[in-house]
């Protein structure tokens, strides 16, 4: 009975150090975040806050239909999927049309084109096009 105690107090011991390891971890690891911000953007702006690129990274999910591993590996940093760079000269060429095209119509029209415009959920808008085009024949 004593032994058994002893064997359950090491045990909740050493889950209590773990967990305080991995939680101490984590913190660290955020405010290296938060003080640096964020690694390797080079379309969006470096000084972007949290919010607004969650809020950004949630839409692009939508207007593509996908979730984060479609473009992102588990080190969000990395450039190791296509993918990624696909999205980036999307954003840039989406910003270009709109700044050209769209802005000097009038203020209200500086954000006419998003990635929903043409991808409407889909990862391959083209082919959704085409088939939308043959039906209308």
């Amino acid at each position: 009975m004593k032994k058994n105690l002893i064997y359950m107090f090491s045990f909740l011991l050493v889950g209590f150090v773990l967990m305080s390891f991995n939680n101490n971890f984590q913190t660290g690891k955020y405010e290296e975040l938060s003080k640096d911000g964020f690694k390797n953007l080079k379309i969006l702006p470096k000084n972007i806050s949290k919010d607004s690129l969650m809020s950004l990274m949630e839409g692009y999910n939508k207007a593509l239909g996908v979730k984060c591993n479609h473009c992102h590996t588990m080190d969000k940093s990395s450039d190791k999927k296509h993918e990624k760079e696909i999205a980036r000269h999307m954003i840039k060429f989406t910003n270009e049309l709109n700044a050209k095209e769209f802005a000097p119509i009038g203020d209200q029209y500086k954000n006419a084109i998003e990635c929903a415009t043409c991808h409407r959920g889909s990862t391959k808008p083209m082919s959704d096009t085409k088939t939308f085009m043959e039906s209308k024949k």
